[in-house]
């Protein structure tokens, strides 16, 4: 038996994706992936307000790279203050609490942006940025707990395409607001252009809140808190499992890895950082994580940022708010598409083979968008606005799986006991990381040229080498399984060794082991 058969072995009939077994499932996976819709609407938001002259006028009465620049740059000052009150709402009450306070925390600051400026002789711009930056600190605590949560409520089988399926909440995110965005052009020009947008953040929070009462815990918080027969309910009634064997495997495996988990039953617990520097092991996953997600991401110096779209599509001809908003609505459609189907191949093609493919495709299309930029500059000619056009457009189909699996990866990578104090810890670097680059941008397109694109193309095969050597195939694998495999000083290697050989990396969860436990040793169910 190979190593990409152990959950299947377990549970060697897991339900199928559309079937009725996984009808509660698609409801607690769907009311987390509301907040990554929120969290792709306000992203978007942040890029298509500016093509409105009502809201430049309203708001930030001077359009050049530097107020565009600040505008965007607010979310992720929003993102660093987030970052303080990830491990607090995450771990003290459980994934639902961090739900809760961040969904409120978006209803208040989007009232506040559209309800605090309606008199517009008073000044509107700081009253907005401030309920942005209330909202945006809400909208990223609840989106980082939408990701945890999606991992450890669905089925080892399903972790892949529940998870993966957030890159299609996000492109759904996008879609909803560049729709609404383009509707409003056809609006009499009023601050109402801007208003309805804003507001509609407030829309996806109290649906969200409504919710919450009926969905359930991660199994994985109710053990961390010693509520084992309600970890055990969830498991059996929300992954779909028909099998009994699967359910006490997985309690046994959850009770292994939380014996030595620290506690976090007190606010100032959740705030003890030491899991993250306690060992070898912490340390270099933290590692990983911030220099793939913060450290590389500086270097992108040459990356095209989406707040500076319209100076973009002026550059290749698309002069009108109508003509670009209509450009982003088709895009961000067919990306919804894309996101939904490549997703369902990240399980059966594997994490790591699926971002190098995508990663290495998309080096390519880089060079297609720089040709199509200079082609226009020199010729004007219309040809090459639509070779640009269509470089975004087959970008955005291989790119699809790239966000998914950078979820899957990051929630992966941490263990349950810093996976809270982790992703603050990563957030909190990686938003200045963001700030540094939007401003160096703001310079890089003070003068559009293709610059930017034949510089992206050096970042994109950078993170392509270090993805090559530091990601490992963790497809068909428990949580606590992969938590084995990133044990070893080199997951990667290892991981290829073990399953070429068709030799286990598992030695606390083996199958052997955990069968022995699930079904004759009623203690160990007890320890």
């Amino acid at each position: 038996m190979t190593d990409n058969l152990r959950a299947e072995s377990l549970d060697p009939n897991p339900p199928k994706l559309f079937s009725r077994a996984l009808v509660k499932s698609w409801f607690a996976i769907s009311i987390a992936m509301l907040s990554l819709i929120a969290c792709g609407y306000d992203q978007t938001m942040s890029w298509d307000m500016p093509l409105l002259s009502s809201f430049t006028d309203d708001i930030t009465p001077k359009v050049n790279p530097l107020a565009l620049a600040t505008f965007d740059s607010l979310t992720n000052y929003a993102g660093m203050m987030a970052a303080v009150f990830m491990p607090f709402s995450y771990d003290w009450k459980g994934r639902k609490f961090g739900f809760a306070i961040g969904n409120v925390f978006a209803f208040i600051g989007s009232c506040i942006s559209v309800f605090g400026t309606l008199n517009l002789s008073q000044d509107v711009t700081t009253i907005y940025y401030l309920g942005r930056f209330i909202a945006v600190l809400g909208i990223d605590i609840a989106a980082g707990c939408a990701y945890m949560y999606a991992a450890e409520v669905s089925h080892p089988a399903h972790r892949a395409f529940f998870t993966g399926l957030f890159g299609m909440g996000w492109s759904i995110g996008n879609f909803i607001n560049n729709l609404i965005i383009f509707l409003v052009t056809f609006m009499d020009y009023s601050s109402w252009q801007w208003r309805i947008p804003t507001i509609m953040q407030a829309v996806f929070s109290v649906i969200i809140l409504a919710a919450l009462p009926f969905i359930p815990e991660s199994p994985r918080t109710l053990v961390s808190k010693g509520r084992f027969e309600e970890a055990e309910k969830v498991i059996r009634d929300w992954t779909g499992t028909s099998s009994e064997e699967f359910v006490k495997a997985q309690m046994v495996e959850l009770r292994e890895s939380f014996k030595d988990a620290a506690k976090s039953d007190t606010i100032l617990e959740t705030y003890n950082m030491r899991p993250l520097w306690a060992t070898t092991n912490s340390q270099r996953r933290i590692f990983l994580l911030i220099f793939t997600n913060s450290i590389i991401n500086m270097l992108n110096l040459g990356a095209t940022s989406g707040v500076f779209g319209t100076l973009i599509y002026d550059a290749i001809g698309l002069g009108s708010d109508r003509q670009k908003t209509a450009l982003n609505l088709g895009n961000n459609a067919f990306a919804c598409i894309a996101s939904f189907f490549m997703s369902m191949y990240i399980e059966q093609w594997g994490r790591r083979r699926t971002y190098i493919i995508a990663y290495t495709i998309s080096f390519f299309l880089g060079f297609l968008g720089a040709i199509a930029m200079e082609g226009y500059r020199d010729t004007s000619g219309i040809g090459y606005s639509y070779l640009y056009i269509a470089s975004i457009f087959i970008g955005t189909l291989y790119s699809a799986p790239i966000g998914p699996v950078q979820v899957i990866f990051q929630t992966e990578l941490l263990s349950y006991n810093f996976r809270a104090k982790g992703k603050a810890l990563n957030d909190f670097v990686n938003k200045p990381a963001n700030v540094a680059l939007t401003y160096f941008q703001s310079f890089v397109y003070s003068a559009i040229d293709t610059r930017s694109f034949w510089v992206a193309q050096g970042y994109t095969l950078l993170f392509l080498g270090w993805n090559w050597f530091t990601m490992p195939e963790t497809k068909g694998r428990t949580l606590e399984e992969v938590d084995d495999i990133f044990d070893h000083p080199s997951p990667m290697y290892t991981e290829w060794i073990n399953r070429k050989s068709g030799q286990t990396n598992y030695v606390k969860y083996s199958l052997e082991v955990l069968k022995s436990k699930a079904e004759g040793n009623s203690d160990a169910l007890k320890a």
